[in-house]
């Protein structure tokens, strides 16, 4: 069992590929549709292709799955939508080539339970020197040995991957937990998403 882990943006995707079972990190890479001086139409048309395209490259099956990391604000509604529609493609196009999609990453509980914050959410460029300082030490025999620089000079031109690989890490542990509790992984991670409703998350 694989698993592919998406951090969905109109602007650029970044994706991360794990083998479920020994958790080893088998490839990364973003996607980048059109630019804004396109339709939105056009863009996602030229998204659309590109997420087939990969995930036939990716050679993804029944027993594989896709999980991309959920919404958190509303802060702009314009954006929020847009991001919605790329979710959605890698989901539909997944579920197409009938790939397992059973659910969502929230990232405030990647936050909370990988990267260990917790109380009032600090500066977003905070949180993601956090994030790259977290990949470039969890990951970097993984990232050497599939060609990609570990060094935080790199994770940093690369942020869709590195939150890409934060995102299939704790996907990852939730599905393996899924899988010894004889629960079905929609069901499970449904459960938790409903927990983590119910957390409160201070916001700055």
């Amino acid at each position: 069992m694989r698993l592919v882990a998406i951090d969905p943006s109109i602007t650029c995707t970044g994706w991360a590929l794990f083998d479920v079972q020994s958790e080893r990190l088998l490839g990364v890479g973003k996607i980048k549709p059109l630019p804004s001086i396109h339709t939105l139409a056009i863009r996602l048309d030229n998204l659309q292709t590109q997420v087939n395209d990969l995930l036939k490259n990716l050679k993804l099956t029944k027993d594989d799955i896709l999980i991309c990391e959920s919404p958190t604000s509303m802060k702009d509604p314009s954006a929020a939508f847009k991001v919605e529609q790329v979710r959605c493609i890698f989901e539909a196009l997944a579920r197409e080539l009938n790939i397992q999609v059973p659910g969502r990453i929230n990232p405030r509980t990647i936050q909370y339970e990988i990267m260990g914050l917790r109380g009032k959410q600090l500066e977003r460029t905070i949180v993601k020197d956090l994030a790259v300082g977290i990949v470039e030490k969890t990951q970097k025999n993984n990232l050497e040995r599939i060609g990609f620089s570990s060094s935080s000079e790199n994770l940093k031109k690369h942020q869709d991957i590195v939150d890409a690989i934060l995102i299939g890490s704790l996907a990852i542990s939730r599905v393996k937990s899924a899988l010894a509790s004889d629960t079905p992984v929609d069901l499970y991670l449904r459960s938790l998403e409903r927990v983590v409703s119910r957390r409160k998350f201070k916001v700055a």
